[in-house]
């Protein structure tokens, strides 16, 4: 057979050992006992056992070799490891130990001597095959870590062990930092009736966890060895004993606001506890609840939820939820609530009262109340949570891409990133109905989001258009109905697809939300209402048309196409243009202006050339289609981008007035740039080197010399843009003739109808500089012109008159 290829001699140290007949009767000094051979194959060995085979005759010696014993019997041909010769008569029992044998390695048995086999035939030199195999265990602790409580007799846990085997006995060891355990502290650990020696403990008969108290020892981080005690199995374990935190419990804030009628949070910082009490009180002493939560985890932080709609209506524990500091609901053994009005326990508000604005009290405990209602310890904080009075605010409305949300899963998010203000939507969009109201959040909607239709809410939908018969058609929020909730600031939100809740086009719907006068907290109706229009979805290309009505699109590079719709920012919508030869397409998304625009690479097309179909669509179904033609791109046109001037300066003023020209530039790239002023000034020239991010702005001074009469020229560019202009300095007085002599009057003309005064001798032109605009230049005080005027009238009267005489 190929037992011979296998047979590899074993070099390690292995004995034998043979017992006579009374000792094989005591069988219990072997770590595992086989009766005999066929025993030993079905059932093999562990690594590190020392094992008995019984069942053997005047065996004068054996061997263990590795491979597979010999199928067929006969002897091998090879040396044994190790022979013993045993002294004596009816040798039954041979002996093995295994420590060196290896994990998952076939090996035999080969016995010299005589063996009385079932049918009472006597054999010799027998020979069996067995697999080696190592023991495994597994250890652990149940916690990794314990707390040294002064308020606690015990810092318990327990070392769990894990094996294969029904019982094991273990050794254990252990070390704290790099000191070894000594054995008063291993008995203190695992048990005073345990017998430690050189700094380890023997644990029979394991069968199940090994409980493990550190209340006497020291902190620190602690390794344990668990060695099986008859193999060479062994696993480590590591435990952390630290000193407990003080007792204590902290709220996060003095004060907390919040409406009657919501849901009122405060949350306290704890540790040394994992119970909690909480006192609340008003500030009439009237209402009391005592609060207490049963096995919060140390090192929890806790939210407490307290429902002050439900408060003070015998609604038990279901007024406090308690959550962790995700702010989902924590997994506690238990929450308790006790209500007390005027100090009657479990008396309750009556029928249309509720929990009633004002100061209330808050006292933590970090303990739970003993049978007799004593308390462990005393409140270590104090807080405040102030209830107001609830609200009815406004209603407001937006619009959501249909495309892009569906209504069912739109999200708060979605509403405050995307939605847009409007009074009419489009049919193809969402409306977005919002709710500004407060003291409604702890009965208005359930745990789950949705209208619990409690509490005389409404929110209704009508349609303006009243028919001749019947009612106007309306719908309302119902029961179980998607509604998003922000309490934080108290507003609530409702998703409505307007095609499928029974709007059309074309019609106008009021909107309403009711706090009607059956609440118990509003003596008459309050509403919030808003109004909004249904429009048919469209969108339509613009731009510049010829008369034939073809849309005018540039032959350029970047070529801008552009369309308007009704439709709500983010839709989805796509340009399409095709000419004789070429199609192009491009996606396009409605921004906030209601447009959508894309640029094609047109410049290989000339002036004229016909465009067959130029056409837009926006959302499901909205589009529009045009013809168009092809026109040269204006290289005249204002550019958008680059660095454009504003320049101002005065056209006259006169002789050593101030004046200057004032040059703003604005830098209209879509990136920092850089760009050079050039400002010319009369004879003077300047140049201003300028350095400018996107869209910001500069302004440039330049003074004029008007010390005389001049005709000052002046100019500025930026190679993007330029501007020009002239500055006339003038003389004021000669502008004003010198006043002319004021014409000799004119001799007055002999009195003949007053020689019409010789038309005051035209005054010299009156001089006042053939300006035609004395009046102008000086204008008549009011109530003082018209008197000397009158008073010059009369005085020519007078010597009218006295000439005649």
């Amino acid at each position: 057979m190929f037992l011979a290829a296998l047979m590899v001699l074993s070099v390690f140290a292995m004995s034998a050992a043979f017992a006579g007949g009374a000792a094989a009767e005591d069988t219990d000094d072997f770590d595992e006992y086989y009766e005999d051979l066929d025993e030993l194959s079905e059932e093999g060995v562990l690594v590190g056992q020392e094992i008995a085979i019984g069942g053997f005759d005047d065996a004068d010696g054996a061997e263990i070799r590795e491979g597979f014993a010999d199928s067929d019997g006969d002897t091998v041909d090879t040396s044994s490891v190790e022979t013993i010769e045993v002294d004596g008569e009816n040798v039954d029992v041979v002996t093995f130990e295994t420590d060196d044998l290896e994990d998952g390695d076939a090996y035999h048995v080969y016995v010299h001597g005589e063996y009385l086999n079932d049918e009472d035939e006597l054999e010799t030199n027998l020979e069996a095959t067995f697999w080696a195999s190592d023991d495994v265990i597994d250890v652990e602790f149940d916690d990794d870590s314990v707390e040294l409580n002064d308020d606690s007799d015990e810092a318990t846990t327990d070392l769990i062990v894990d094996t294969d085997r029904e019982e094991v006995d273990v050794y254990v060891s252990g070390e704290l930092g790099n000191e070894s355990v000594d054995d008063d502290d291993l008995e203190a650990i695992f048990g005073d009736d345990l017998d430690a020696d050189d700094n380890e403990v023997l644990i029979e008969g394991v069968d199940s966890d090994i409980e493990a108290n550190f209340s006497d020892q020291s902190s620190g981080d602690y390794e344990f060895t668990v060695d099986v005690a008859d193999t060479t199995a062994e696993d480590t374990a590591e435990i952390t004993v630290g000193e407990a935190p003080e007792i204590d419990a902290q709220f996060s804030d003095s004060t907390y606001e919040q409406n009657v009628g919501d849901v009122a949070e405060f949350e306290i910082e704890h540790s040394g506890t994992d119970d909690l009490t909480v006192e609340m009180t008003d500030e009439e002493e009237f209402y009391n609840a005592t609060i207490e939560i049963e096995g919060v985890e140390n090192e929890d932080n806790v939210t407490v939820q307290y429902n002050t709609y439900l408060a003070g209506q015998d609604n038990g524990d279901d007024v406090v939820t308690v959550l962790d500091d995700e702010g989902d609901e924590l997994a506690v053994e238990d929450v308790t609530v006790t209500e007390e009005l005027d100090g009657d326990e479990g008396d309750t508000l009556d029928e249309g009262e509720r929990l009633l604005h004002g100061d209330y009290e808050l006292e933590v405990i970090p303990a739970i109340a003993d049978d007799e209602g004593e308390f462990d310890e005393e409140e270590t904080d104090a807080a405040v949570l102030l209830l107001e009075e609830r609200s009815t605010g406004d209603m407001n409305t937006w619009a959501l891409a249909g495309d892009e949300f569906d209504a069912d899963d739109v999200e708060l998010d979605d509403i405050e990133d995307s939605a847009t203000s409007t009074d009419s939507v489009a049919d193809e969009d969402l409306l977005v109905v919002g709710v500004e109201a407060s003291g409604i959040y702890g009965y208005a909607f359930d745990d789950d989001g949705q209208w619990a239709d409690e509490g005389d809410l409404n929110l209704t939908f009508e349609d303006t258009d009243e028919p001749r018969y019947g009612s106007a058609d309306d719908f309302s929020l119902e029961e179980g109905d998607e509604v998003i909730v922000d309490e934080d600031e108290n507003r609530f939100f409702v998703v409505v697809d307007a095609t499928e809740d029974e709007m059309d086009v074309d019609e106008t719907w009021d909107i309403t939300f009711t706090v009607g006068d059956d609440n118990d907290y509003v003596d008459d109706d309050e509403t919030a209402d808003a109004q909004i229009n249904i429009e048919e979805a469209y969108v339509e290309l613009v731009g510049d048309q010829d008369e034939d009505d073809r849309f005018q699109i540039e032959a350029d590079n970047e070529s801008e196409l552009t369309a308007e719709t009704n439709l709500a920012p983010s839709t989805d919508g796509d340009f399409r243009l095709r000419t004789t030869s070429e199609v192009y397409t491009a996606d396009a998304e409605v921004d906030g202006d209601g447009m959508l625009m894309t640029t094609f690479d047109l410049s290989e097309h000339e002036e004229g050339d016909e465009i067959r179909t130029l056409r837009v669509t926006a959302g499901e179904e909205p589009e529009h289609e045009a013809e168009g033609v092809f026109v040269s791109a204006d290289d005249d046109t204002d550019k958008k981008d680059g660095f454009k001037i504003d320049a101002d300066a005065p056209s006259e003023v006169n002789v050593d007035d101030d004046a200057s020209l004032d040059v703003t530039v604005v830098n209209n790239n879509d990136e920092a740039g850089n760009a050079t002023l050039e400002a010319t000034v009369g004879d003077e020239e300047y140049t201003e080197e300028l350095e400018l991010d996107a869209g910001d702005s500069v302004t440039e001074s330049f003074d004029f010399d008007t010390s005389e009469e001049a005709e000052i020229d002046w100019s500025v560019e930026t190679g993007d843009d330029s501007d020009s202009g002239t500055l006339t300095v003038g003389d004021k007085e000669k502008a004003n003739g010198e006043n002319g002599e004021n014409g000799a009057n004119g001799e007055n003309g002999e009195n003949g109808a007053n020689g019409e005064n010789g038309e005051n001798g035209a005054n010299g032109d009156d001089a006042n500089g053939a300006d035609d605009s004395s009046a102008d230049d000086d204008e008549t005080v009011p109530g003082f012109g018209v008197a000397v005027a009158i008073v010059a009238l009369l005085g020519a009267a007078m010597l009218a008159l006295r000439r005649q005489n």
